[in-house]
Parts: C-alpha cells; sequence; structure tokens
C-alpha cells in the first residue's frame, strides 16, 4: 500500500496495474494526484488541506466525529480538511483526486467536501495537465494555479481576502525593491513564495498587493521580465536559443519558446528573423 500526503493508504487491484502517484512541489507547497484506486485513509490533519474530486466517489467518512456516515461526491467538487481535524474515509472504487497542502490560509472554519465552484475547476483541470505532461518543469505555473485554487478555497470556507489593506501596501518604494528583486534573480529559481518571504509577507497578500499596484499577477510579471531580457539578448546578438533560455529562467529552448508563443504570438527564432529584416540585428 502506498500513503498520499492526505493520509490515504492506496490498495492496488489485482486484475489493473494503477497509475502511479504523482507529486509536484514549489517552494512549501506541494500538489499530489492521486489515482483512481480503493482507498482508506484514517489521519489528522496537521496543516490545512485542499481536495478536488476529478471524478464522482462514494463510500464511507467521518470528520472530526466518530459518527462515520456514506457520503458521494460528485466530480469537479472541492474539499477542505482544516488544520488538527480528525479525517476518515473510505472508498471500494476511489476516484482521481487532488491534494494541495503547504499553502497559508486565512482563517480555520469547518471541514467540507462536495463543493462547486466554477474557477475552481478550470484551475485544477490546467494543474493536473502540467502534472501530467512531459514539458519542462515550470514552478510559477505551478505556483500561479495553487494559488487560484487557495483564493478559491478561501471564499467557499467564508474567508474572503481582505484586500484593503493590499490596495495601498504597494508604494513606489516598494515596487521598485521588488522589481530589483526580480532582475536579480531571473537567471535562477524564483518563486512568488521568495519574493513575499524577503518581504515577511504571506504569498496570498503579496499577490494581491502586487495586483493591485501593477495590473498583473507576480507570477504573470515575473515571466513578462524573463522574456523581456531574452527579447534584449536576441536583439544583442546572441545566437544560442538554449542559452538565452537558461540566462533567464526558463528551463530549456522548448520551455522559452512555449513562453514566447504563449505571451507574444510568435517563436524566438521567427522574432530573431524580424529583428533582421528590420535591420535590429547587429553586424
Amino acid at each position: 500500500m502506498k500513503d498520499g500526503i492526505d493520509g490515504r493508504s492506496v490498495k492496488g487491484a489485482a486484475a489493473m496495474v494503477p497509475e502511479p502517484i504523482r507529486r509536484q512541489t514549489v517552494g512549501r507547497w506541494a500538489a499530489e494526484l492521486l489515482p483512481r484506486q480503493p482507498y482508506e485513509a484514517r489521519y489528522v490533519a496537521d496543516r490545512p488541506i485542499l481536495g478536488f474530486t476529478f471524478e464522482s466517489q462514494s463510500g464511507v467518512h467521518a470528520y472530526a466525529s466518530d459518527r462515520v456516515r456514506p457520503f458521494r461526491a460528485g466530480p469537479n467538487r472541492l474539499a477542505y480538511v482544516p488544520r488538527g481535524c480528525d479525517v476518515f474515509s473510505l472508498s471500494s472504487a476511489g476516484g482521481e483526486y487532488l491534494v494541495l497542502t503547504g499553502f497559508e490560509f486565512e482563517g480555520t472554519g469547518a471541514p467540507f467536501s462536495d463543493r462547486s465552484d466554477l474557477p475552481a475547476v478550470a484551475a485544477a483541470h490546467a494543474l493536473r495537465r502540467l502534472i501530467l505532461s512531459d514539458v519542462p518543469d515550470d514552478p510559477l505555473r505551478h505556483e500561479a494555479l495553487i494559488t487560484a485554487l487557495v483564493e478559491r478555497l478561501q471564499l467557499q470556507a467564508g474567508h474572503a481576502p481582505d484586500r484593503r489593506g493590499a490596495e495601498t501596501w504597494m508604494t513606489a518604494a516598494r515596487l521598485k525593491c521588488i522589481d530589483e528583486m526580480i532582475e536579480a534573480r531571473l537567471g535562477g529559481a524564483l518563486t512568488v513564495q521568495d519574493l513575499a518571504d524577503a518581504l515577511r509577507l504571506s504569498t496570498g497578500f503579496f499577490a494581491r498587493a502586487f495586483k493591485a499596484a501593477t495590473g498583473r499577477s507576480p507570477h504573470a510579471y515575473i515571466v513578462d521580465r524573463r522574456l523581456a531580457r531574452a527579447r534584449a539578448l536576441l536583439a544583442s546578438g546572441t545566437k544560442d536559443l538554449s542559452a538565452v533560455a537558461l540566462a533567464v529562467g526558463f528551463s530549456s529552448h522548448a520551455h522559452l519558446t512555449a513562453a514566447f508563443r504563449q505571451r507574444l504570438g510568435i517563436s524566438p527564432s521567427a522574432f530573431r528573423r524580424s529583428l533582421a529584416a528590420a535591420g535590429a540585428e547587429p553586424c
């Protein structure tokens, strides 16, 4: 049996080889994709847990109680287990399930499951695509989707983030300091958690303050700055696209190309050709 980070003991069926449990970590945050399998879970949560069902599940469970009840959860539903909650859950069939841990949660609240939230559905499916894909690792993209899911969880739990302080926190001097941190670390691993930690803020508050001041999420802004530096390197005559990618914090030539196409609508090679055609590329 395998134990997931939400305490599940996953029992493999004899007639079918199950998919592996897939994990992705970004700083303190962890995402785990559990395959459809029978399971039994019994644990006391040592941290808040966000769950998401990709397909219907049924069985019996008990939250913060000895009273075991039947449950049936629909597909594409949110679940929440607060820190310290005693959990028992058992299903003879299970279902594909996403588990997030390590995030900051503003408030406590009661546990819940089978909660519908359309923006959470979009974020969860996008995160599953990233976890399952063979594209280069992209911590910023994972972090952005986890952030989106946690924000939806907080709304569903009745803890809407207080945006009033965030809207006034980001002064011009603070934004300049953040810009300098981003520019200094573009060539290496950089997450929004890193920036928030440097300022001794929660990741959620920092992200809200940054977006209120710039109109862009910090995740999107970091990618914007990486692409701006990549364009500058291409314009200055750097030929090796793999070297450009690594110099600005992308994991590979393919990762750089995907970001170029998504954000700018053009590949790096085509962009370089456009510079030559315009006479911008130096001799």
